[in-house]
């Protein structure tokens, strides 16, 4: 079921959600997004935490946005900051531009070897999505590969983006030649091999 989104910012000191005020089509209940901020608005933070939570290990993006700020304000959960820090990595991901300026807080805050640990999380959650054959990841994860990694890895960001243009996803193909200027000769070769053993190797949906 597809919810529409809209872009507001509840009346909530130090919270800024991304909030879906409207009902389910099929439905007289509020859609789990819509009681989650409903939750927060009645302070009911521990409900909030444990719709947020749900809909962000499904994938929703303003919901991982939304736990991460839990997260951070210790609201329906103790602060933690590397949790903060791993929704926050995954909304970016996912789009959600306020994320950014969390994500770059909490970095600010963390040392190196918590950082590690975040970024092997945040592989694990893209990658987990990439072996489901879930297009939308495939971008996400080359992205990664470029700017959440300790070191840009640029042959593998090309092989996915390349992965990406060959299936046809939107955007893909300029991506993919942004990073090709980075790479030398024989590791460009060796991105492009790569690339046609991904493709070779796993099978896409198409688009809806």
């Amino acid at each position: 079921m597809t919810y529409l989104k809209l872009n507001i910012l509840p009346a909530i000191a130090c919270l800024a959600f991304f909030s879906q005020d409207v009902m389910a089509a099929d439905t007289d209940l509020p859609d789990p997004f819509s009681q989650a901020v409903t939750a927060v608005r009645q302070k009911d933070y521990s409900t909030a935490f444990e719709l947020f939570l749900h809909l962000a290990e499904e994938g929703d993006y303003d919901a991982q946005y939304n736990l991460a700020v839990l997260f951070k304000k210790g609201l329906g959960h103790p602060t933690h900051y590397q949790n903060a820090l791993k929704w926050a990595f995954l909304a970016e991901l996912g789009g959600i531009g306020k994320a950014t300026d969390m994500r770059e807080e909490l970095v600010g805050v963390m040392p190196e070897e918590t950082l590690d640990l975040v970024r092997a999380e945040v592989k694990k959650v893209l990658t987990q999505r990439f072996d489901a054959s879930d297009r939308s990841v495939i971008l996400q994860l080359a992205q990664y590969n470029l700017t959440i990694v300790k070191e840009p890895d640029f042959k593998t960001s090309y092989a996915l983006r390349a992965l990406a243009a060959a299936i046809g996803i939107r955007s893909a193909m300029g991506l993919r030649d942004e990073v090709e200027a980075e790479l030398e000769s024989k590791e460009l070769m060796d991105a492009q091999q790569m690339a046609a053993k991904l493709y070779e190797e796993t099978h896409w949906p198409l688009p809806e």
